[in-house]
């Protein structure tokens, strides 16, 4: 297990649709953390995240504060990392 630590930029909502294979899809809600990224020259960067979530109504009041929350990586390909909020994770102030 994961967790991050941010501050919480945005919050929106992803409006559905359908793919270029014709399949629909439903609206999803993203939350965008802002953190630093620790470089190995032992600078840091800041790095913009987005994570998927099931709703927004734990993260609006959280706007511009800064939250830890658990979270899962995997990389579907060379050179992406995906991250997501693990199931039944809630963020917490940090």
């Amino acid at each position: 297990m994961f967790k991050i630590i941010g501050q919480v930029v945005n919050v929106f909502t992803q409006d559905g649709g359908t793919d270029k294979d014709g399949k629909e899809y439903n609206e999803s809600y993203k939350v965008q953390l802002m953190g630093e990224m620790p470089l190995p020259n032992g600078d840091s960067k800041m790095d913009l995240v987005d994570l998927k979530v099931d709703s927004l109504t734990d993260w609006n009041e959280l706007q511009g504060k800064r939250v830890s929350i658990d979270i899962g990586e995997f990389a579907p390909q060379k050179g992406k990392i995906i991250h997501y909020v693990r199931k039944g994770a809630r963020p917490e102030l940090a």
